[in-house]
């Protein structure tokens, strides 16, 4: 059995022996050292080069934001944000961090209810499973500036008006890449997309909020039985299924309170299935990598149906 390796970077000393028992509970899983700022967390993962981290954003001497970026361009390893202010972009550097290599973000637990210290237990378990396979690339950091010198028709392969819709679904380590692939898309892009991102619940609002600073796009959370215009790009809700049916007013979303499908709700998969239902040969899908099996069918769905 692999161990993997674990260091807890927490300012609260309660906080981190909490989080460093929740996962020595599991017999894969051990915890090599907890830092109580950024600047250990820094030195610790040259000293002791673990497999993740977890990181605090406010912290005294060095904030989380500020460690994950010289982390990621010094000693690469996969880093999971565990944050209390998911939502509030303005004063919160989580997205700052998020945009800086680490690869998912957590909700720290309410301390006082029993109920959401096992939820998070479990979903912090299985995190750091997923994410301490994730292979992470050394960073060199610039300043990006949007601008309106993009893409142009020239470069891409299929002529303007072959798709009608494009749709993608990303998981955990994808709002990096979703970024990439966004901010590049010109303002008058001609046909709308629809988004699944997986994420932790509460986290959609403020990711939104972040994604429209850096695109030219329109960036919003759909609406039930919103008509869906081009260059607009239109996220699926937290705990609710987004798909895409044709209507007198065209393309329109429609939301859908179901059960999980692969695991998830909203899925890739129930999402990419009703563009290739809708759209057939004018839709084309993407998939990102990620955590789990979601969106294979869909995407599949979408190849039978003619489109790419």
């Amino acid at each position: 059995m692999q161990m993997i390796k674990v260091l807890i970077v927490d300012d609260s000393k309660v906080e981190a022996q909490l989080f460093k028992y929740m996962l020595e509970s599991q017999a894969d899983i051990h915890v090599v050292a907890c830092a109580k700022d950024g600047a250990e967390a820094v030195q610790m993962t040259k000293d002791f080069l673990p497999d993740l981290i977890t990181m605090d954003i406010e912290m005294p001497v060095m904030d989380g934001h500020t460690a994950t970026r010289l982390i990621m361009s010094q000693t690469p390893t996969p880093i999971v944000i565990i944050s209390s202010k998911l939502n509030d972009f303005a004063n919160d550097m989580t997205y700052l961090a998020l945009e800086a290599g680490a690869v998912s973000v957590l909700s720290k637990p309410v301390m006082t209810h029993s109920s959401d210290l096992d939820k998070f237990r479990i979903q912090l378990v299985n995190t750091v499973r997923a994410m301490s396979e994730i292979k992470v690339i050394k960073r060199r950091f610039v300043n990006l500036i949007v601008s309106e010198k993009t893409i142009s028709p020239s470069q891409l392969k299929h002529k303007p008006g072959s798709f009608e819709i494009v749709a993608i679904g990303t998981s955990v380590g994808g709002p990096q890449v979703l970024k990439k692939i966004i901010r590049q898309l010109p303002k008058n892009f001609t046909v709308p997309i629809v988004v699944v991102q997986h994420m932790t619940q509460g986290f959609l609002s403020g990711f939104t909020d972040w994604l429209a600073t850096n695109t030219l796009l329109k960036i919003k959370i759909a609406d039930d039985n919103e008509a869906l215009q081009k260059g607009t790009v239109y996220f699926a809700p937290d705990g609710t299924h987004l798909t895409v049916i044709r209507t007198t007013q065209g393309l329109t979303a429609k939301l859908l309170k179901s059960p999980p499908v692969s695991g998830f709700c909203p899925s890739i998969t129930v999402l990419l299935k009703s563009v290739a239902k809708t759209s057939g040969a004018t839709a084309l899908g993407i998939l990102l990598t990620g955590m789990g099996n979601d969106g294979a069918e869909g995407l599949l769905a979408i190849k039978r149906a003619g489109g790419h």
